[in-house]
């Protein structure tokens, strides 16, 4: 066998060679990979007509920047480079702007200053070919190899075959390191790119997983240092300065020189690179508190109408401005024409249009002078696009809007561009929807412009299988705005896939359709469409365990992450039993699997146990809950002491939930500790990678304010409410389509602790706003937020009897009652108990109100209905119906009815004094009322209380205050 090698050659791009006999092919095979090298000198390309332009500043491939604050995250990478594995693969994600790429870019420059060291990125055109290039079963390798892969979610099918091929290797020459580092906006263990590429091994073997440094993408935060963000935004608006003759006179200001000007760049949307270079940017011609006062978007929108005016004046002279715009349009969102098939593409596109015959020769010449491609053009190479994406993207909605012609006919243009870019394309267009198109927050009619387009889109094309997958592949993972689009496609693609197998359904065949149903049912619950999430779910699990009974190796992990998901969708519809089985199955499974591979499945393991451990709790099983919750505190801990960067939220994760089974069993200063290293952990954790988890720490704050109101601590409480608010309205402001159901959750909480001190209108002004909030959530997504809504009407209810306003309190109370009932009389099974606790609610503003026989219909209509729900659990819900007895006691009374009020408050007692005499921590508050009722009621019917019941109860009460 002849001798392969790898070498380097060029300064401005890098290339693989790879040369060598095989027997398959017979004569030599020699083949090249170019490499392309932002970080290396000359990189762009100026036609004479391209006058330097401000998005030089911020296309991360320019470099125009220094990189700052990214110190922490280039010596975990040179670890990575430098440790001892041959060949290794680590993956980064991040939200637009947030400096994935730039960063990828120093690291490649500092590798090649070590020596030894190629570097460089892969085009996606390349992916392709590389995976059949490196199909070799032995490689000699001249340099250690960086390998950057961009926008890896497109090329997942690519990727997986090449780190298959690499996967096969010998072990390379001493010394020789090859990197692979992958680069996207998120990833998710159960769907999409990743579980492609890590949550499987069919069609491979367990040998591409080892490549593999961590199974979790390592998530990078934005920048929270203020004085990084001055000096990248002092350093943006000096480079903008620079490129014009006479600059305004236009500084930042000092720090506290301008206290408003502090507090903007304090703001979270700032912690994004981005943002701040595009705001530095425009302080060349505004002043810089009125640059920081815009929202990121809107700045971009800015910046893209100046590019949008730049285009026409340096290349739309003599031509058509509307052919010019189209093409110009066209190329951006397919991302990127191919150089070989340029003409043939735009003419068939201006056809299509309606244009006969065009004339493409200025055209044509402008887009290749504004958007050169790279220096080593082969037959495969693009044009180059706007950069960065989010300027393109705005680009694209103004060119598309600014024509009525094109704006009719945009669902059919992106259609075609999907046709021509693909993944590219696709990839393109669902970044445009997912950062431009979100209704939910003041909703313009932009946004209900592109998400029409998009619904239009995949309406028009159900039927064409390959543009659907395209789509539903490039999906966020979770969005509000997108989610009935996301559910259509999800749906579209399972039921193509389905059609597409045969009757005899192979493992490929079966893997795949048990992926999509997972996706799909994750979809559907987003969507509120319960029981369609719950059939999905559950044909999965039969789908994987088909599988594993085959191949357990390879598919008894799916079969575990999936019946995780079918817990879950259980227990959204109240089929609690059911929902146990599934998670207990799932922990068995990985337990197992951890025995084998630890450092593999122990964090699947312990993510497992917290979700029996919320499984056991709906059922009152507290002590089981407690130990399984305990158990992945312990695995978490363990974890991140080897590994704290990867593992630390995890554990803060588990000791929230902990918390929450320990403050169910009263062991209420145990629960606050918890709940208070939760918070520590996330707050570090904030403070290094805030766009990553500042909304963890919000979750945190919101349930350390409860364990801290159940000691008494009612200051603290409210501090601790207030920052969850603060965090999660700034976080909505920045990003509403994913936080503004969270900002209504934190403004109930905070509603409460505010009630706690006596500050009513406060209150009252937070609850109120909790439910504006729920209700234009509702409005989008009935399914998904009537419930929600409920809750926060019951809370409202509550706050406006306290201040007398009790007429209110009953709509309020009333709405909540209608919206449960509704949701009942479809799935009982989860809604009855929200039913009945809505209607013990509402008996007591009937009370208030003196509408005592309305006040005990309701309250008797809750004992029915958690009589009958404690049948079937009775741990989970006799504590339930002894308040329900408790309340209905009270309303008998109102009504002169002294004899039954006894009984019912009797019953209470007698159904909550075995709970209490097990947990007397967790019932004692509430077995005083009971138990106080119940003397009260034998006092007004002139008899003697049940000694044989009360006494025990006041022995343990005695020894309580003992203690």
């Amino acid at each position: 066998m002849a001798e392969r090698s790898v070498s380097v050659q060029g300064s401005a791009n890098q290339s693989i060679i790879i040369t060598g006999d095989h027997n398959q092919v017979g004569g030599a095979v020699e083949f090249r990979i170019p490499l392309v090298r932002h970080h290396a000198p000359a990189r762009r390309r100026r036609g004479p007509q391209t006058p330097p332009n401000v998005l030089d500043i911020l296309s991360a491939h320019n470099k125009a920047l220094s990189l700052q604050g990214r110190e922490r995250e280039l010596s975990m990478l040179h670890e990575w480079l430098n440790n001892n594995t041959d060949i290794s693969v680590f993956a980064i994600t991040a939200s637009a702007g947030s400096g994935k790429t730039r960063l990828a870019i120093e690291l490649c420059e500092q590798a090649e200053q070590q020596t030894g060291w190629a570097a460089g990125f892969v085009r996606s055109d390349d992916l392709a070919e590389l995976a059949r290039a490196f199909k070799f079963a032995q490689a000699n390798w001249s340099h250690s190899l960086l390998l950057v892969v961009d926008y890896a979610g497109a090329n997942a099918q690519a990727l997986a075959q090449w780190l298959d091929a690499l996967s096969q290797l010998d072990d390379l020459a001493d010394g020789i390191r090859v990197r692979i580092l992958l680069l996207e906006r998120e990833a998710s263990k159960e769907a999409g790119w990743w579980h492609k590429l890590t949550g499987s091994a069919l069609g491979s073997d367990q040998a591409r997983l080892d490549l593999f440094t961590q199974l979790e993408p390592y998530a990078l935060a934005g920048l929270s240092d203020i004085p990084v963000r001055r000096a990248v935004l002092c350093a943006a608006l000096n480079e903008a300065q620079a490129l014009v003759s006479h600059p305004q006179a236009s500084t930042i200001p000092e720090p506290g020189e301008q206290p408003d000007f502090d507090t903007a760049l304090a703001d979270p949307q700032f912690g994004n690179p981005l943002a701040l270079v595009m705001a530095g940017i425009l302080c060349r011609d505004m002043s810089p508190r009125a640059a920081l006062s815009l929202h990121y978007l809107a700045a971009a929108e800015k910046l893209a109408q100046r590019e949008i005016d730049r285009f026409y004046k340096c290349f739309g002279e003599g031509g058509d401005a509307t052919k010019l715009a189209h093409c110009l349009c066209f190329h951006l969102l397919c991302g990127g024409l191919r150089i070989t098939d340029l003409r043939q593409t735009l003419s068939a596109e201006l056809v299509a249009m309606g244009w006969h015959s065009p004339g493409l020769d200025k055209e044509l010449l402008a887009l290749q002078q504004a958007f050169p491609p790279a220096a080593d053009a082969g037959e495969t190479v693009r044009l180059s696009t706007t950069q960065p994406d989010l300027i393109a993207e705005a680009m694209c909605i103004q060119l598309l809007q600014s024509d009525r012609e094109r704006s009719l006919k945009a669902p059919d243009i992106l259609a075609r561009t999907l046709k021509y870019g693909e993944e590219l394309a696709a990839a393109a267009q669902v970044r445009l929807l997912q950062d431009f198109a979100c209704p939910v927050s003041q909703p313009t009619a932009q946004q209900a412009q592109l998400l029409q387009w998009a619904e239009q889109l995949v309406e028009n094309n159900q039927h064409n299988r390959e543009l659907i997958e395209l789509l539903n592949n490039a999906m966020p993972l979770s969005s509000v705005a997108l989610a009935e689009v996301a559910c259509k496609l999800a749906t579209l693609t399972y039921q193509q896939e389905q059609t597409k197998a045969e009757s005899q359904l192979n493992e490929a065949d079966l893997a795949r359709l048990a992926m999509l149903l997972n996706n799909l049912a994750a979809r559907q619950s987003e969507l509120g469409q319960r029981e369609a999430a719950l059939a999905s779910a559950t044909e999965a699990v039969e789908h994987y365990s088909a599988l594993a009974e085959i191949r357990p190796d390879t598919f008894l992990p799916d079969l575990a992450m999936s019946l995780n998901n079918l817990a879950n969708r259980q227990s959204e519809l109240g089929q609690r039993e059911a929902a146990l089985a599934s998670a207990t199955e799932a922990v068995e499974h990985y337990r197992a699997q951890a025995l084998v591979r630890p450092d593999a499945f122990l964090p699947n393991l312990a993510a497992s146990l917290n979700n029996l451990a919320n499984r056991q709790s709906e059922l009152g099983q507290r002590e089981a809950a407690l130990a399984s919750a305990t158990e992945a505190v312990e695995l978490r801990r363990k974890l991140a002491q080897a590994r704290p960067d990867a593992f630390f939220p995890d554990l803060a994760g588990s000791l929230n939930n902990l918390a929450s089974f320990l403050s169910e069993l009263g062991q209420r200063e145990a629960a606050l500790a918890s709940a208070t290293e939760a918070v520590e952990h996330y707050r570090a954790q904030a403070q290094v990678r805030p766009d990553a988890f500042l909304p963890d720490l919000a979750i945190s704050l919101n349930n350390l304010a409860s364990f801290l109101s159940d000691l008494g601590q009612r200051e603290a409480a409210l501090a601790s409410a207030t920052e969850a608010v603060e965090l999660r309205r700034k976080l909505a402001q920045a990003r509403p389509d994913a936080f503004l159901p969270n900002l209504a959750a934190s403004l109930n909480n905070l509603a409460n602790r505010q009630s706690e001190l006596g500050q009513r209108e406060a209150a009252l002004a937070s609850a109120t706003e909790a439910v504006e909030l729920r209700r234009k959530l509702a409005q989008a997504r009935p399914d998904a937020f009537l419930p929600d809504l409920a809750t926060s009407l019951n809370n409202l209810a509550n706050h406006q009897s306290e201040l007398g306003q009790r007429e209110a309190a009953i709509a309020s109370a009333t709405e909540a009652v209608e919206h449960y009932r509704a949701q009942a009389q479809v799935r009982p099974d989860a809604f009855l108990p929200d039913l009945a606790m809505s209607l013990n609610n509402l008996a007591n503003h009937q009370s208030e109100l003196g509408q005592r026989e309305a006040a005990l219909a309701s309250a008797t209509e809750a004992v029915e209905l958690r009589r009958k729900l404690a049948l079937a659990r009775p741990d989970a819900i006799l504590p339930d119906l002894a308040g329900s007895l408790n309340n209905l006691a009270n309303r008998q009374s109102e009504l002169g009815l002294r004899e039954a009020a006894l009984f019912s408050s009797k019953e209470a007692v007698q159904l909550l004094s075995p709970y209490f005499i097990k947990w007397p921590e967790a019932y004692k508050s509430w077995m005083g009322i009971v138990l106080g009722n119940y003397l009260r009621y034998c006092e007004a019917a002139d008899q003697e209380p049940d000694s044989e019941l009360v006494l025990p109860i006041i022995e343990k009460i005695n020894e309580l205050e003992q203690e």
